[in-house]
C-alpha cells in the first residue's frame, strides 16, 4: 500500500468515527470550507450545513462499512476514494440502511487532507 493510500485512508477512519461519534468540532477539522457533500437522495450540503445537520442530530451515524476502496491520485495533493458504503444512519428520526457506491474527494492542505467533495449513488436492493 502506498503512503498516499495509508493517509487517506487513515483520514477517511477519522472521518467515520467523528461521524459515528457524532463529533461536529472533530468533523469540522476533516472538512475543506469548499465542500460539496451530495446525499444518496439527491441532496447536497455545503460544509456549513452538513455541520448543521450533525450538531443537531438530524443525521445520526450508527455503523459505516467501507469495502471495495480504491485510492486515485489525481495530483500531488488531490486523490479520490472511492469504493462500497454500507451504513445505518437515522435521518430525521427514521433509522435508514444504505448501501451506496461512493467517491470522495480529498485534498491536502499543509499536512492535513480534508473531504472536498462527497458522492453517494444508491446501489439496487
Amino acid at each position: 500500500m502506498s503512503q498516499l493510500e495509508t493517509d487517506l485512508r487513515r483520514a477517511e477512519q477519522r472521518r467515520c468515527a467523528a461521524m459515528l461519534a457524532n463529533d461536529a468540532v472533530a468533523l469540522e477539522a476533516l472538512l475543506d470550507e469548499r465542500l460539496c457533500f451530495s446525499h444518496a437522495t439527491g441532496q447536497v450540503d455545503d460544509k456549513a450545513t452538513y455541520l448543521a445537520k450533525i450538531s443537531a442530530g438530524r443525521i445520526v451515524y450508527l455503523s459505516i462499512d467501507w469495502s471495495e476502496e480504491r485510492v486515485i491520485e489525481l495530483a500531488p495533493g488531490a486523490a479520490l476514494h472511492a469504493g462500497r458504503m454500507v451504513s445505518k444512519v437515522t435521518v430525521e428520526n427514521v433509522e435508514k440502511r444504505l448501501d451506496n457506491r461512493v467517491l470522495a474527494a480529498w485534498v491536502l492542505e499543509g499536512d492535513a487532507w480534508r473531504l472536498a467533495a462527497f458522492q453517494s449513488t444508491p446501489l439496487k436492493a
